[in-house]
C-alpha cells in the first residue's frame, strides 16, 4: 500500500502583448486543450499596457513539451515547461 500519492504536473506560461484578443485566446486554448492541457489560470493586463498571462496545465511533461513547440513554432512567446505540484 502506498503511504501517499504524488500527483505531478507541468505547464508553462504564454504571454501576448495587449491589448487583449479573445480570438487568438479561443485558438490557443482549442489548440492546448488537442494536446492534452487546459487553461490554468488568465492573468489580464496590469492596466499600464502590460502583457497578458496565460498559464497551461498538463498531465505529462511530454504533451507540455510538444504543445510549447507547436505554439513557439506560430511565434507565441512560451515560457519554458516545469514541474508544478
Amino acid at each position: 500500500m502506498l503511504d501517499h500519492f504524488v500527483c505531478m504536473s507541468f505547464m508553462f506560461e504564454l504571454y501576448y502583448r495587449s491589448p487583449e484578443d479573445k480570438a487568438r485566446e479561443a485558438r490557443i486554448v482549442a489548440e492546448v486543450a488537442a494536446g492534452g492541457g487546459r487553461l490554468d489560470c488568465r492573468e489580464p493586463e496590469d492596466g499600464a499596457g502590460g502583457p497578458i498571462c496565460l498559464t497551461f496545465e498538463f498531465e505529462s511533461e511530454a504533451q507540455a513539451e510538444a504543445v510549447a513547440a507547436a505554439l513557439r513554432q506560430r511565434g507565441e512567446h512560451v515560457e519554458q515547461v516545469c514541474s508544478y505540484g
